[in-house]
């Protein structure tokens, strides 16, 4: 029986993103985002700052950069199993809100906080007992990065469920369009945690594991609060598992998230194969890697913040059978971040030399810094219109577009690296072009696909088609 297109009463937990401006209602719920990737920035470039400070402890600044970011793969490793739970529940949870089901957000909550535990038990194993395993992957000849590394990624392995249930409670709020909260919420463990990296990094001694203590309390901190929050009346959903417990729900969960998580963890195999390969130029490379990396927040973390907004508003509008929204929520991101990527294009080419000097003294890492930046610089806008075009996708339900076009853009980065660095004098610059121009070809293709899908739905009809099938 197809389902009625009655209008419950609207849901007292959402911002309702179906009505109204939609530069509005995107902008509501994309600038707590895009504040939260602001802090979460901050938070990356202070921990490199004072990371690269412990010189003054007698330690070698590379080496503690070095060993941070070779750790610093297996919490990206593990955001690939986040993903799976976190995307499928925020999508879910968006369309369940965009149709005014309150049980439906109810029950996908409830669902995803069961599986997304099971995930963080994997990953605390793992991490805990097999860390040099995972370490010695990168055949790292240097024995203080190693075991530096090794401590880092024990400590923060010890509390992964707090890094997991996180983000299934932002999750929640994201699909809900409450970005604000999750803003909130995560701009407190931020700050506390830029406040304890100079105690325990610096005053204590600590060095790299006083980065990783500061993070596990930060993350647990955060954690806490989501608990005081949903033992509140102020919870966004209930927790129910004699309720709303299903291995069905689980299921829809689990296959919507799936091909977002895979591509994930396929991209953090392929930058560890990265890794390993610039592990090879030495501690001084390595961290010109992590530091560039770092500022390249400046796009990839507005990029990701616009992802979810978008995905938000074209859940919410998808559920409530808002075709044209869809679109025009689209076109409007298109014309408030194009000209933001432009800018940093500029900004990271031409700015190069004072944006690495911030962390970097010494003259020759500096000048691999000032090229790994201008070489990076040219892919920041594609960057950019990958992250909200997958957006727009997910927020379709469509997970697997992107998801397949950034396996086989990832995947080019191996064989261009290679390549590359084959025909170049200075051979990493070869890695550095391969990510710049692997960027690039993800950019290009998931906007004309995502066009040409928008102009088929048009067409034929095809998301009226879609609505009815799914109320069957």
């Amino acid at each position: 029986m197809i389902r009625m297109n009655r209008r419950k009463k609207p849901l007292k937990t959402k911002i309702d993103l179906t009505t109204g401006s939609i530069l509005k209602k995107i902008l509501i719920v994309a600038i707590p985002m895009l504040l939260a990737s602001l802090v979460q920035m901050a938070y990356n470039l202070t921990d490199m700052f004072w990371v690269a400070r412990v010189e003054r402890l007698g330690e070698s600044a590379e080496e503690a950069v070095a060993a941070i970011g070779t750790a610093g793969f297996y919490p990206w490793f593990g955001f690939g199993l986040i993903a799976i739970v976190k995307i499928g529940v925020s999508i879910k949870v968006s369309q369940a809100a965009g149709r005014n089901d309150e049980e439906g957000v109810n029950r996908f909550a409830t669902n995803g906080f069961i599986l997304m535990l099971f995930l963080a038990a994997l990953y605390s194993i793992y991490g805990v007992f097999f860390n040099n395993h995972f370490v010695g992957i990168f055949n790292i000849d240097n024995p203080n990065v190693v075991s530096q590394s090794q401590t880092y990624l024990r400590i923060i392995s010890m509390f992964g469920t707090a890094y997991f249930m996180v983000n299934l409670f932002n999750g929640v709020y994201d699909g809900l369009g409450r970005t604000i909260n999750t803003f909130y919420v995560m701009a407190t463990g931020l700050v506390l945690n830029m406040i304890l990296d100079p105690i325990f990094i610096l005053v204590l001694g600590w060095g790299v594991t006083g980065a990783a203590t500061a993070t596990v309390i930060s993350q647990s901190s955060v954690l806490l609060i989501y608990g005081f929050i949903y033992l509140s009346k102020h919870r966004p959903a209930v927790i129910s598992f004699r309720k709303y417990f299903s291995f069905l729900e689980m299921k829809r969960i689990f296959l919507l998230g799936f091909p977002v998580g895979v591509q994930s963890m396929i991209m953090t195999m392929i930058s560890i194969s990265i890794g390993v390969m610039v592990a090879s130029y030495g501690a001084a490379i390595m961290s010109v890697s992590r530091i560039g990396s770092q500022i390249e927040a400046l796009s990839w973390m507005v990029a990701s913040g616009f992802q979810v907004a978008l995905a938000s508003f074209v859940g919410q509008n998808y559920g409530a059978n808002q075709f044209a929204r869809v679109k025009q929520g689209y076109a409007t991101s298109m014309m408030l971040l194009v000209p933001y990527g432009l800018a940093i294009n500029a900004l990271l080419y031409f700015g190069a030399q004072p944006l690495f000097a911030l962390f970097i003294s010494n003259e020759d890492t500096l000048a691999e810094g000032i090229v790994y930046l201008k070489i990076i610089s040219i892919s920041q806008l594609f960057m950019i219109l990958e992250g909200i075009t997958a957006g727009a996708f997910n927020g379709l339900g469509k997970t697997y577009i992107p998801s397949v076009i950034q396996i086989i853009g990832n995947a080019l980065r191996i064989p261009l690296a290679f390549g590359l660095s084959a025909l170049l004098v200075q051979s990493v610059h070869g890695i550095w072009w391969a990510i710049s121009i692997s960027s690039l070809f993800k950019g290009i293709v998931i906007v004309v696909l995502f066009a040409y899908f928008m102009w088929m739905l048009t067409k034929r009809g095809g998301f009226k088609q879609v609505e009815n099938s799914k109320a069957v």
